[in-house]
């Protein structure tokens, strides 16, 4: 698996790969947003409210100040074409993360076979406080999915597009892929409440979706095809929430 890389317009890709490893500006920004990202988390399970926002917002800006500033072009955040040959070479990883792990969660499985699964079903649908069979538990639904098409988009420019794809220079694309799923695993357990192995089995939950996110932007740098298939979870995963688990 090849490391994907933000780079500095050129004729060669194996240059451009060169320059971002010595972009000391770039490095930089990668530390101090982990700092950042940490610190605001730490305060987030402390206060129980979403701190690291701000984090996300930081990191927005750098990922976009990088084309508008640097003379970097737009593909180095993962904005290009190419967006039907992308899927079409990770029809498979999307297809089994936005379709068949949320209809099937591997870790609600386990956490049945560990005999506390109905807790932990609870405590994803306790994301969903509506009243499906009401009108405004309806008009809920459709304002969360509205929602969601922003938040998804946010976090794979944090943690696809910034924080993996940089992590790749100085340890690698597999590390660099754990590493930023773990995060975003970590991030959906803020305000959390609950056993320690129903959050822990969250998180895994959560992390494993990163990961499929991860190995998806790592073959295709493509910021959209990321995307969708990151929307695309979390609306099977609603609707799996809604009907097959009867969380509402």
């Amino acid at each position: 698996m090849s490391c994907s890389m933000p780079m500095r317009r050129g004729p060669a890709p194996a240059s451009a790969a060169t320059a971002s490893r010595g972009d000391r500006r770039a490095r930089i920004e990668l530390v101090a947003l982990l700092a950042l990202l940490l610190v605001t988390l730490a305060a987030s399970f402390a206060k129980g409210q979403d701190i690291y926002l701000f984090a996300y917002i930081m990191t927005i800006s750098v990922a976009v100040g990088g084309p508008r500033r640097h003379g970097r072009a737009w593909s180095a955040i993962g904005i290009k074409g190419d967006f039907g040959a992308d899927l079409r070479r990770v029809w498979y990883l999307a297809g089994l993360d936005a379709v068949v792990f949320q209809l099937l969660p591997p870790t609600i499985l386990v956490a049945v076979v560990l005999g506390f699964g109905n807790q932990l079903v609870d405590h994803i649908g306790a994301r969903l406080p509506v009243e499906i069979g009401s009108a405004a538990g309806i008009g809920a639904i459709g304002g969360l999915l509205a929602l969601a098409l922003v938040l998804t988009l946010v976090e794979e420019i944090v943690f696809r597009v910034i924080i993996q794809d940089r992590l790749a220079w100085f340890i690698g694309t597999p590390a660099a892929i754990g590493a930023a799923a773990l995060l975003f695993g970590v991030t959906h357990a803020v305000g959390a409440s609950g056993s320690p192995q129903v959050i822990a089995a969250d998180i895994a939950g959560v992390t494993l979706d990163g990961v499929f996110f991860g190995l998806i932007y790592a073959r295709t740098h493509n910021l959209l095809v990321t995307w969708g298939t990151h929307y695309a979870a979390d609306v099977v995963g609603v609707i799996a929430l809604l009907t097959i688990f009867r969380v509402a």
